[in-house]
C-alpha cells in the first residue's frame, strides 16, 4: 500500500509541473484575424465597435496574487488595453468586459480602457494579449514594466489586424449528440411499478437565459402541463417556436419516446449565443410527473465540455392532482410551483435516467451578436 501511494504522488507532481499558465480568445476566429467589433472606433479605417474581446486562462500558478492584462500593438509599441489588480480566482473575462473586473490603466491613446486595433499605415499591427500572474497587487496605475518585474507567469495571444482588414466576428457553435439511457425498472423502482412503465417522446430546446422551457420551483406552462400529463408536445413545440422568433431560443430538439428501460441518441446544434439546453419527458403513467433537465450550459467557461452524463430525476409539474402512477385527480388549481418529487412511489431517489452529452465536433460562422459566453 505504502508502494501504491508514494507511486501516485510522483505521478500527479509531474503532472501538476508539466502544466503552465495559457490564454485563449474565443472573441477571435481562429484566423487570427481581429473582427471589425473589436477595433477601435474613431472613425475613418478605425470605426469597429471598440468591443474587449472574451479572455479565459487557466493552469494558475500557485503564489498568484493578481492578475494583469497588456494588449499592444508589437509593431508600432502601441499600449491599446491595460488592466490589473484582477482577482486572483478569476479566470475569464466576457466580451466587454460587463462586471468591470480589474482596474483600467492608461493606455497611448490617453483613456482609461480598452482602445482597439487601428493601425495607422499600411503596415500591419501584430497584436498581442498577455496575462500575466502577479506576486503582488498595485496602489496605483503600474507601467507594463512593472508589471512584467511582478510577474510569476504569463501567456500571450497574437493576432493581426491589417487597415485594409474588414474581418467579420465568429460565432462559435458546437454539434452535439445525446443520449437518452431510461432506467426506469421494477428493480430501480420497486414501489408501485406501473404495468407498460415508459417515457413520453422528448422535447427540447437550446436557448439563451431568455428562451428557458422550465425551472424548477417555476410555475409550468401550458406546454409543460400538457407533456407531465399526458406525454403530447404541441403547446410546447409552439412555446419553443414563439421564443426562437422573439430570439431567446435557437432549435427545436425532438425525440422519440421509449420504454422504461432503453436508450435514445439524438443530435443537435448549438451556438455561443444560446449556449443551454433544456428537455423534458413525461414519466408515464402518471397524473404529471416527468424528469429532464433545465438551462444546463453546455459552454461555463467558455469552452465547449467535451462530455457531460446528467442523472434525471422525478419532477412534479403541480398541475394535477394525484399520489400514484394510476390514481388520477383533478386539475390543481391555481398551479402549485414544480417540484423534486421526494415521496412515495418515487422516494428512493434513484434516477429514472441519465442524459449523456458527447461533443461531436466545433464550428465557427459569421455573426453580428455579442456575447456573454453564459458568464454572469
Amino acid at each position: 500500500m505504502k508502494k501504491t501511494i508514494t507511486l501516485l504522488l510522483v505521478i500527479f507532481s509531474c503532472v501538476q509541473h508539466s502544466h503552465a499558465l495559457e490564454l485563449s480568445i474565443p472573441s477571435y476566429p481562429v484566423e487570427s484575424v481581429i473582427p471589425n467589433d473589436f477595433t477601435f472606433n474613431g472613425g475613418g479605417n478605425c470605426s469597429g465597435d471598440n468591443i474587449s474581446p472574451q479572455l479565459i486562462w487557466s493552469d494558475i500558478p500557485a503564489g498568484t496574487q493578481s492578475f494583469a492584462v497588456v494588449f499592444i500593438d508589437e509593431n508600432f509599441n502601441f499600449l491599446h488595453w491595460k488592466l490589473y489588480n484582477i482577482a486572483p480566482e478569476v479566470s475569464h473575462i466576457p466580451e466587454n468586459n460587463p462586471n468591470g473586473v480589474g482596474t483600467e490603466g492608461l493606455t497611448n491613446f490617453g483613456i482609461n480602457g480598452y482602445g482597439g486595433p487601428c493601425p495607422p499605415s499600411t503596415t500591419p499591427g501584430n497584436y498581442r494579449m498577455t496575462v500575466y500572474a502577479l506576486n503582488t497587487t498595485f496602489t496605483s496605475d503600474p507601467s507594463v514594466a512593472q508589471i512584467q518585474a511582478a510577474a510569476i507567469e504569463s501567456a500571450s495571444y497574437l493576432a493581426f489586424r491589417n487597415i485594409s482588414d474588414d474581418q467579420e466576428r465568429y460565432e462559435y457553435a458546437a454539434r452535439y449528440k445525446v443520449t437518452f439511457f431510461a432506467e426506469w425498472s421494477a428493480a430501480s423502482h420497486p414501489t408501485d411499478y406501473p404495468f407498460s412503465a415508459h417515457f413520453s417522446p422528448l422535447i427540447g430546446n437550446t436557448h439563451n437565459v431568455e428562451g428557458y422551457i422550465w425551472d424548477a420551483a417555476g410555475i409550468a406552462t401550458n406546454g409543460i402541463e400538457q407533456m407531465a400529463e399526458s406525454g403530447g408536445t404541441t403547446i410546447l413545440r409552439n412555446e419553443i417556436t414563439d421564443l426562437i422568433n422573439n430570439s431567446g431560443s435557437e432549435a427545436l430538439i425532438l425525440g422519440s419516446g421509449t420504454d422504461g428501460v432503453d436508450s435514445l441518441e439524438m443530435f443537435f446544434d448549438i451556438s455561443d449565443s444560446h449556449p443551454l439546453f433544456s428537455m423534458v419527458t413525461m414519466i408515464a403513467p402518471s397524473p404529471d410527473w416527468f424528469i429532464g433537465v433545465h438551462d444546463l450550459d453546455l459552454k461555463p467557461a467558455g469552452v465547449w465540455l467535451d462530455e457531460l452524463s446528467v442523472d434525471l430525476l422525478p419532477y412534479d409539474a403541480g398541475t394535477q392532482e394525484g399520489n400514484s402512477f394510476t390514481q388520477i385527480g383533478g386539475n390543481t388549481s391555481p398551479r402549485e410551483p414544480i417540484v423534486r418529487i421526494t415521496t412515495a412511489p418515487l422516494a428512493n431517489n434513484v434516477p429514472l435516467g441519465r442524459f449523456v452529452f458527447e461533443l461531436i465536433s466545433t464550428t465557427g460562422e459569421p455573426s453580428d451578436v455579442v456575447f456573454m459566453n453564459g458568464f454572469e
